[in-house]
């Protein structure tokens, strides 16, 4: 009898890590930076020292990187939100993962990710 699996990959788009520092923000009226993990042309993984919900109700968020805006309002839908080990071994900071697929983005947001994924990222993640 065959197996099957109740998991399956979902993604759709190649994954980079980034060779620069990169944050995203989302758009609500209390919010965190979080450290940008990974992106692809489907979405975005981002790490937060865990205080509260990290993406709450927002429903777009802010990319910066080099200490100046890069993409503006990008529509998300939260996917995924866990707690991840801290690389930093004596640290009291618990940290947690969100990972974020993007909505449906006007094309000069898709060519701005595009030149953001070609310039900033490095390898698979």
């Amino acid at each position: 009898m065959l197996s099957v699996s109740l998991h399956s990959e979902r993604r759709k788009h190649q994954r980079f890590r980034l060779k620069d520092l990169a944050i995203a923000v989302p758009n609500k009226p209390t919010s965190q930076v979080g450290r940008i993990v990974n992106i692809s042309k489907g979405g975005l993984a981002v790490r937060y020292v865990d205080r509260d919900d990290w993406a709450g109700e927002a429903d777009s968020i802010d990319i910066l990187i080099n200490s100046g805006l890069f993409l503006t309002n990008i529509p998300i839908h939260n996917v995924n939100d866990f707690e991840v080990e801290n690389q930093v071994s004596f640290s009291i900071m618990t940290e947690r993962q969100c990972c974020l697929q993007f909505g449906p983005l006007s094309s000069e947001q898709e060519s701005r990710l595009d030149e953001f994924i070609r310039h900033h990222g490095v390898g698979n993640s």
